[in-house]
């Protein structure tokens, strides 16, 4: 009789293992329901290719919807959504980078002057080159006038110091051409960070 009853006792462990075994194996597992081409219901443990843009349902083994996921956008209206996506993301960046560079207001107005008073020294010493570049071509081209009205040859050493000098110059007006839009763009560029600053704090 005691054997009986330890035979019954193992033989109901092993099926409350097995049992707990295959809830164990069956938990976590999925199927997805989708219309086919012919707008019929599908349950299927994976969705073909051909249907995932589509959209469909992720649901437990017990018919309970677990996820749903909507059709793909196709077409310039999903081309302008994913542009939508990706300008928003690059916004949300930029608003933590500009957090993390400014406290207030006040920081990027300082910042502002800081790089506009440098860019404006910049462009202030390039004046003064431009203008001792041509005062020494001037000064070369007087000589070279002097020459050819006594009817003698031009020296090289000369032609070729008008010759640099007028580069020089060209190379000048270039750069501060250059330092003045970057003065232009960099003066913008604040005033849009502060704008957006504010608009952040407020939110």
């Amino acid at each position: 009789m005691r054997n009986l009853l330890l035979v019954a006792i193992t033989c109901s462990a092993l099926l409350v293992a097995g049992w707990a075994g295959a809830v164990q194996q069956t938990e976590g597992k999925v199927i997805y329901r989708y219309k086919n081409k012919d707008g019929v219901t599908v349950l299927n443990s994976q969705v073909p290719p051909e249907y995932v843009n589509k959209g469909y349902e992720v649901m437990s083994l017990s018919g309970r919807v677990l996820k749903v996921v909507p059709p793909a956008v196709q077409g310039e209206e999903g081309e302008r959504l994913y542009r939508e996506r990706l300008e928003r993301e690059a916004q949300e960046r930029e608003d933590i980078q500009l957090r993390r560079s400014y406290s207030n207001v006040a920081d990027i107005d300082a910042a502002k002057k800081r790089n506009l008073e440098s860019l404006r020294g910049n462009i202030g010493i390039l004046t003064t080159n431009l203008a001792s570049a041509r005062s020494r071509l001037q000064a070369y081209q007087t000589q070279a006038a002097a020459i050819e009205r006594s009817g003698r040859p031009l020296p090289d050493e000369l032609l070729k110091n008008i010759s640099n000098l007028e580069q020089e110059e060209k190379d000048i007006q270039s750069q501060i051409q250059q330092r003045e839009a970057e003065l232009e763009s960099v003066e913008k560029k604040f005033d849009e960070d502060r704008k957006r600053f504010i608009e952040i704090s407020q939110q």
